[in-house]
């Protein structure tokens, strides 16, 4: 399932909430799909496993575990309503509730007008293209660099599954310079400093 909705704007506030230590009381997704997809996510056997994809996200990013008074008691929620009139386009509300420092709470408020297909269209290609050069390169077995693209990116057995998009772009981006022979980004910065 391609991360291109809800899930991406998850993957990428997540990140930033973790980075600079806000917590999170809570995050409640609304989506609302007029094509096939909503369609089939209508049907409650259907939505489980897409509920389960996007609940996910957030769990393996900010790490409640380690977190505990940040992240341990997230009431997280997700619906997803099928309306034929929205056709293609697909509308995400999220409400996130956040606090900062001594426990002060806040609230972002996202609301994600956008085209599945529009979303979509472009990572099929990027895919096409990149698993062309990955096998050329002699690549083979799970391409976790591609979990870019995806809401459940796969790894080798016993790896942790990232979920931060700016690190799984970090991942892409070093994949394809080591393709090309070339120095991989560390973000150091200390080669300008000699």
């Amino acid at each position: 399932d391609f991360k291109t909705g809800q899930t991406l704007m998850k993957t990428i506030l997540a990140p930033g909430f973790k980075a600079r230590m806000l917590g999170l009381e809570g995050w409640y997704s609304t989506n609302i799909l007029g094509n096939r997809d909503g369609e089939v996510l209508d049907d409650p056997g259907s939505f489980k496993t897409k509920e389960e994809s996007k609940l996910g996200a957030l769990e393996y990013i900010l790490q409640p575990q380690l977190y505990p008074a940040l992240y341990g008691k997230i009431h997280h929620k997700v619906r997803i309503n099928y309306y034929p009139p929205r056709g293609d386009n697909k509308e995400g509300w999220d409400n996130i509730d956040i606090f900062g420092w001594l426990g002060y709470p806040m609230q972002i408020k996202v609301d994600f007008l956008c085209r599945d297909s529009i979303l979509a269209a472009p990572i099929v290609l990027d895919l096409v293209l990149f698993l062309d050069l990955a096998q050329r390169a002699g690549m083979r077995g799970i391409q976790e660099w591609l979990s870019f693209y995806f809401k459940s990116p796969m790894t080798a057995p016993g790896l942790y599954p990232e979920h931060d998009l700016f690190i799984q772009s970090m991942k892409l981006k070093n994949t394809l310079r080591w393709m090309m022979g070339e120095d991989l980004i560390t973000h150091l910065g200390q080669e300008y400093y000699d």
